[in-house]
């Protein structure tokens, strides 16, 4: 079985580049997959080629916002001839750009339409996401792109995996489609270790972007740093790729007891989430399943996240998080507060938080992969 992968790909950043680390190293490792292709975006405007690890070979073809590079995805496949094409993809993946996201959406029905075996990973569903809170004007362009984006996907696509259950009775019910699969995001796991009991460090971690709720931490901060001294902030990542500068339009404004880490590379991950007491999500809008929350469940951490349906239904299926209204920093702090002053609450909700976990590692994600990719083969 030879698959190839469209996806960003570290060292690129965002854009899903994570989640496709951590598939394919699982995939990596799974005895009827023979080799991976990446068809991976560029780095800093070059191209090139890698390999991490025997079987996974890192083809750097396509720019960000660039339409040319991200058509020419498609002669690559071509020629490649892979066993399964698996897109990495949601509907702000190829940029900034409205042109070249509604390109680069199109590229999973035109390679189904050129005969090639398809499979699409979607992570969210545009016409489902607050337009306005990440940053998109919800004009009529905006929706008719998204509207024709989904239903030619759905038209010329057998299989679309999607990481949230809700998406696929979306599907189901809406269009009528019937070839939705859902296979959770996956999650780490690592021992968990109980909190250092004279620190209190309160963890944002990620991609920064308007609808992440950056202020509303930072206003939530300011007002329980009055209470107590023996607590700090720490938002650790970058500016999201589509949001240049957005993170640095708030260093030089923060409370001094706020420290921003900077982007966290993949072996300093148990050193920062080690430290954390607890993380907070107050995210205004979900553009599909949270990777942080999996993030804090594979390190055994409590989590304050906003009350939004991405979220409840991670709670539902044995996630663990108080919840709170999104955009209400005296709600986010009454729950930091409540966890900081009951750390067997906090310590219950961690344990429960790393069982779930180990329920969809990426070990049992990749498995479920590789089984999808070999009925998907032996179906054509």
């Amino acid at each position: 079985m030879r698959v190839c992968i469209v996806s960003s790909y570290p060292p690129s950043r965002a854009r899903l580049s994570e989640y496709a680390y951590n598939l394919l190293r699982e995939l990596g490792g799974r005895e009827r997959i023979h080799g991976i292709q990446v068809l991976a975006d560029t780095m800093g405007g070059h191209g090139g080629m890698s390999r991490e690890g025997s079987k996974v070979e890192v083809l750097r073809v396509w720019r960000p916002d660039n339409p040319l590079t991200i058509l020419g995805i498609i002669p690559r496949a071509l020629r490649l001839r892979p066993d399964i094409i698996h897109f990495n993809i949601h509907f702000q993946s190829f940029g900034r750009r409205r042109i070249t996201n509604l390109i680069g959406l199109m590229l999973p029905p035109i390679c189904s339409i050129l005969g090639l075996r398809v499979l699409v990973t979607l992570h969210n569903l545009g016409e489902l996401v607050d337009l306005e809170k990440v940053g998109l004007k919800p004009s009529i362009p905006n929706r008719i792109g998204i509207l024709l984006a989904t239903r030619l996907m759905l038209r010329f696509v057998p299989r679309i995996v999607v990481t949230v259950r809700s998406y696929k009775r979306h599907l189901e019910r809406r269009y009528g489609y019937g070839g939705a699969i859902y296979i959770p995001h996956g999650a780490p796991i690592h021992s968990h270790k109980p909190n250092d009991p004279k620190e209190r460090v309160i963890l944002m971690f990620g991609h920064m972007s308007p609808h992440k709720g950056l202020p509303v931490i930072l206003k939530a901060f300011e007002e329980l740093s009055k209470e107590r001294e023996d607590i700090k902030l720490q938002v650790a990542g970058m500016s999201h790729p589509n949001f240049p500068g957005y993170l640095e339009g708030f260093m030089g404004k923060a409370n001094p007891k706020v420290e921003f880490l900077g982007y966290v590379e993949e072996e300093r991950l148990g050193e920062v989430f080690g430290r954390a007491t607890l993380i907070a999500l107050p995210y205004l809008t979900s553009t599909g399943t949270s990777g942080v929350f999996h993030l804090a469940c594979g390190y055994g951490k409590p989590v304050v996240a906003s009350n939004l349906p991405e979220i409840r239904e991670m709670v539902a299926e044995g996630a663990s998080a108080l919840l709170v209204p999104p955009g209400d920093p005296e709600a986010l702090k009454e729950a930091i507060k409540q966890l900081l002053e009951n750390p067997k609450m906090a310590e219950e909700m961690a344990l429960r938080n790393q069982a779930y976990a180990s329920r969809e590692s990426w070990a049992r994600i990749a498995e479920r992969y590789e089984a999808l990719y070999m009925e998907l083969a032996g179906s054509a």
